[in-house]
């Protein structure tokens, strides 16, 4: 997703307050939440990024739904000041902005496993330390399925691509064969 630069300001400044009082992992999580709960209710997503309705009445909203809710008074602030701002739209932005300070701060680099089968979590866990061996950094991978892919995986950490599909394995024995055919 692309970011922009108003939401990184908005994530970087979450971001220390959350780490001046411990608790960045939680504000991530509320985060995440919200934007979840936003997306899955296009009604509320829409009240909130709709022009027509005020400030006033949108940050009364803001307090009156989260409040006694457990989520953090930075969280509960940063929507108030989205909501006079009128920049709901943002959120998922913030959100992504966050999550990316936050693996910077902690050094974890986060990637992509795609599979044509899903992946069993003996084997998810396998390539988790192979490649954090292979890597020595703290990783995040989330697994996807491909339906393009004959078998194998294909994982895509940081800038690096470890690809161990069949279609690979199959390209580089006809590039052999054609070698010693010539």
């Amino acid at each position: 997703m692309r970011v922009s630069e108003i939401s990184k300001r908005y994530a970087k400044a979450l971001l220390a307050v959350a780490k001046q009082k411990g608790i960045h992992t939680q504000v991530h999580a509320e985060l995440q939440a919200l934007v979840k709960s936003f997306a899955g209710d296009v009604t509320v997503k829409n009240y909130f990024e709709n022009p027509m309705i005020g400030s006033d009445q949108k940050i009364a909203a803001v307090k009156a739904s989260l409040s006694g809710k457990g989520v953090s008074e930075e969280v509960v602030n940063t929507l108030v000041l989205l909501a006079e701002k009128n920049r709901f739209g943002v959120l998922e932005q913030i959100s992504f902005a966050y999550r990316d300070l936050l693996d910077l701060e902690e050094g974890v680099t986060r990637g992509v496993v795609r599979s044509a089968q899903p992946l069993a979590a003996d084997a998810q866990k396998d390539i988790e330390q192979k490649i954090t061996k292979v890597l020595n950094k703290k990783i995040v991978l989330t697994y996807e399925q491909d339906p393009k892919l004959l078998g194998g995986i294909v994982a895509t950490v940081g800038g690096w691509t470890f690809d161990d599909s069949i279609d690979t394995h199959l390209k580089k024995l006809n590039e052999e064969l054609n070698r010693r055919a010539n």
